[in-house]
């Protein structure tokens, strides 16, 4: 191969038209094509070497203000400081939060949008604002392989260097499926209404037909509002053979991106997919790690649309975590999954309640051979101090040996109580109702989903020393000697999530009566900016535990917990606490009958 490449060289330095530079492009064009195993970034190098340095802005004769992007620069590694988490300069691109590539983000990527255009996926069109496409040196469209092969290589966290055993694209899945393409694309629904709500996708990621046939993926998105926004639906779309997907919710954009963050158990950033999308493993990360907390879920086709008076209360600038499990049951196609949610959203109301969502996991599974019946208690059921949780709706989650699953009401006496949820969807608790579920037996793949439209009071936490709020039962017929707890099918889970809010919309609720309760209790100002105070009057002396609490019901400020006289408390609440804006609770027990004012923080 060298004596070849050194014979027309020594042919070539005679000539007249001979340029030094382009023959050593040759040469390293030459070499990366054949080398044995050609790295990612090698491989979109070389289409942006050999295809586009020609057009006008991409070569060293650049005056457009694009030098930047000199694809016939000699060394990749320049090439590559030119695009990696570069913003664009295009204005209408700037105003899409995009970068030229941003990883992770193949749709906020203005490379790869100028490189593919509506032809080959509308996802990634261009606008009459953002110039011509970008052909190759002859005016011709690049080819589709090409182009997905960058897309995938910016979904695999667009890396100039993988390690080996970092989660990288694979040129044979998208050379198998274009070869043969017998497996569509999930078909697009259609985008909210302009100013409504957002669409945002992941995939496709591409399931081979042998091998790791089945996936589960974490990969984050983030979502900017033009505003201080609530959402109030969100709509899931997903292939049929698509297992679940679970949309998480980073704490905040540190949790997210910063790998010095520390969580709230102490550890260092654990966010997986903090510069890739991450592949689940029991054995290196899960879904569950890291500062973040469950804020939808989809085991099929679903739209959300949350009840009138409650949502879901993101920042203007939300860090989401997308958790998608999908398996390819056909032995002959590369399988391209997508899943595509739209968010609608609207101005934020103060008045709004926050939909909270729990996900409750049973991760010591060990079940022998036979048929088993588990019981697992919700882990909210023990929390110190009682509350009522208005349920929304509910469903289970088990694997392919799952026969059954059902969720009971533990009662304040702890005793287990009614059943609520009826996973065969034989029978229906009062006020409930299933969307889209199969009676007669338990599909563990589309589980029935249980609304209940005038929110199920349900008391949780500690009544008289007893345990209340939700219990799983699971049934499986295990038909290998054994199994355990597993994120893939092979093995078994027995998990289940609801949504809630902690008072009833539009309606004055018992847990906020204060003129039935005898006593005052007020946020004093509400909204507040810097600083405020929690105000309340006590009767007689009693134990107070005064705290704050945000959406999640996590605890953000202990402010006291003691004995008081008689008469008018203030504790100042504000800078002490670094609370962020967004929506809190202040709880006040006493003598352990607890109140909740909810209070805005303001920038």
């Amino acid at each position: 191969m060298y004596d070849s490449i050194l014979s027309t060289f020594g042919q070539l330095k005679t000539k007249p038209y001979f340029n030094m530079k382009k023959f050593y492009t040759l040469v390293l064009v030459f070499v990366l094509v054949n080398a044995n195993a050609q790295t990612p970034f090698q491989r979109v190098y070389n289409t942006l070497n050999t295809k586009c340095q020609n057009a006008t802005c991409h070569s060293v004769s650049a005056v457009d203000g694009s030098q930047s992007l000199k694809f016939d620069d000699m060394n990749p590694a320049n090439v590559y400081a030119s695009l990696f988490n570069i913003s664009s300069t295009n204005i209408s691109s700037i105003a899409k939060y995009e970068k030229l590539v941003k990883p992770q983000h193949p749709y906020s990527s203005f490379l790869l949008r100028k490189m593919a255009g509506a032809s080959f996926d509308t996802d990634l069109s261009i606008d009459a604002n953002e110039g011509a496409l970008m052909n190759d040196i002859n005016g011709s469209a690049l080819t589709n392989k090409e182009i997905e092969f960058v897309r995938q290589w910016i979904i695999y966290g667009a890396k100039q260097t993988y390690g080996s055993n970092d989660p990288q694209p694979s040129w044979q899945n998208v050379s198998d499926y274009y070869d043969n393409q017998a497996s569509p694309f999930l078909t697009k629904p259609p985008k909210p209404a302009p100013g409504t709500g957002m669409q945002f996708r992941m995939g496709p990621i591409f399931l081979p037909t042998t091998g790791q046939t089945e996936q589960e993926w974490l990969q984050q998105q983030e979502v900017n509002f033009p505003y201080l926004a609530e959402v109030n639906e969100i709509d899931g779309f997903m292939n049929q053979q698509s297992h679940h997907f679970i949309l998480f919710k980073y704490t905040d954009s540190l949790a997210a991106t910063d790998p010095n963050h520390v969580d709230y158990q102490g550890n260092q950033n654990v966010a997986a997919d903090i510069d890739n999308s991450a592949l689940v493993s029991i054995l290196t990360h899960t879904s569950f790690d890291g500062d973040k907390y469950l804020t939808a879920a989809w085991q099929q086709d679903d739209n959300l649309v949350l009840p009138a008076g409650t949502a879901l209360m993101w920042e203007k600038h939300t860090y989401l975590d997308m958790n998608f499990h999908m398996k390819n049951y056909n032995a002959t196609s590369v399988l391209p999954c997508d899943f595509y949610f739209n968010v609608l959203y609207k101005p934020r109301n103060p008045n709004t309640l926050p939909m909270i969502s729990n996900l409750v996991n049973n991760g010591a599974l060990f079940l022998l051979q036979g048929v088993r019946t588990v019981d697992h208690d919700d882990q909210d059921n023990s929390i110190p101090q009682s509350e009522v949780r208005y349920i929304w709706n509910m469903t289970g989650h088990t694997h392919k040996y799952g026969t059954g699953f059902d969720i009971y009401q533990r009662d304040t006496l702890g005793q287990l109580g009614d059943k609520i949820y009826d996973g065969t969807s034989i029978s229906v608790y009062p006020g409930g109702i299933y969307a889209d579920g199969t009676p007669g037996s338990w599909d563990h793949s589309h589980p029935p989903i249980e609304y209940f439209p005038d929110l199920l009071p349900i008391p949780y936490g500690k009544h008289n020393g007893h345990n209340s709020g939700l219990v799983s039962r699971a049934t499986w017929n295990i038909l290998e000697p054994f199994v355990t707890f597993s994120f893939q099918t092979t093995g078994e889970m027995e998990l289940f999530y609801y949504m809630y809010t902690t008072e009833v919309p539009n309606a004055v609720t018992a847990i906020n009566d204060d003129s039935q309760k005898g006593i005052y209790f007020q946020v004093m100002p509400n909204p507040m900016n810097d600083n405020g105070k929690l105000v309340y009057t006590l009767t007689n002396s009693a134990i107070v535990d005064a705290s704050v609490i945000d959406i999640t019901g996590k605890l953000v400020a202990q402010m006291t917990n003691e004995t008081e006289d008689a008469g008018v408390h203030e504790i100042n609440i504000g800078n002490a606490q670094k609370l962020s804006s967004g929506i809190y609770y202040a709880r006040l027990s006493v003598n352990g009958t607890v109140y909740t004012k909810k209070f805005i923080v303001t920038e």
